[in-house]
């Protein structure tokens, strides 16, 4: 592996930590706890996310296999799965740290798992975001999903990180009212 993949993969790694503890959170944790606690999970994920082959279901799959097989917890059922949202958000951080040109600084994910913001660091140390959706199709060679871009409207550039996203919460609606 190259420098530029280890480096992908840390990033990639932290920006993980941070899904696993604030979206998927299968024991309720919540900022209560260790940081640390999901931790162990985080290299079979990385792994998962390098593969090209690893789609919502996959990746929701994996997550449900941890909760019941290695935390032998009981199956929960809701509107919408914490292991969807969060396979969703995964495989937002596989396109914005693994493909993207520019270093990802944050993801915000609407909590229908349909919208998505990255907010990016680019080389010249000004800032960016990016609004993406949710796309996801079965046909004969099987499923698909990835996210793209919403296409609505190019925003500028910015000094901060914080002044980007406060751009991105003025202009995209359903982050108006998204608690981030």
């Amino acid at each position: 592996m190259t420098a530029t993949n280890d480096d992908a993969d840390r990033a990639l790694a932290a920006h993980v930590s941070g899904v696993l503890r604030h979206i998927w959170d299968p024991i309720g944790m919540k900022t209560e706890g260790p940081r640390d606690a999901y931790d162990r999970y985080i290299p079979g994920i990385v792994a998962l996310l390098r593969g090209r082959s690893a789609y919502e279901t996959a990746i929701v799959e994996h997550l449900i296999r941890i909760e019941n097989l290695e935390m032998r917890l009981s199956a929960r059922t809701r509107v919408m799965s914490t292991s969807t949202r969060a396979a969703r958000a995964l495989l937002g951080l596989r396109e914005a740290c693994l493909e993207a040109p520019h270093t990802l600084v944050a993801q915000i994910i609407s909590r229908d798992g349909q919208h998505c913001i990255w907010i990016f660091r680019r080389s010249d140390g000004l800032h960016s975001y990016q609004h993406a959706l949710f796309q996801s199709e079965n046909d004969e060679n099987g499923e698909y999903s990835w996210w793209a871009d919403a296409r609505d409207g190019r925003p500028g550039l910015f000094a901060t990180a914080t002044a980007a996203e406060a751009e991105a919460r003025a202009i995209i609606g359903w982050l108006r009212t998204c608690d981030g």
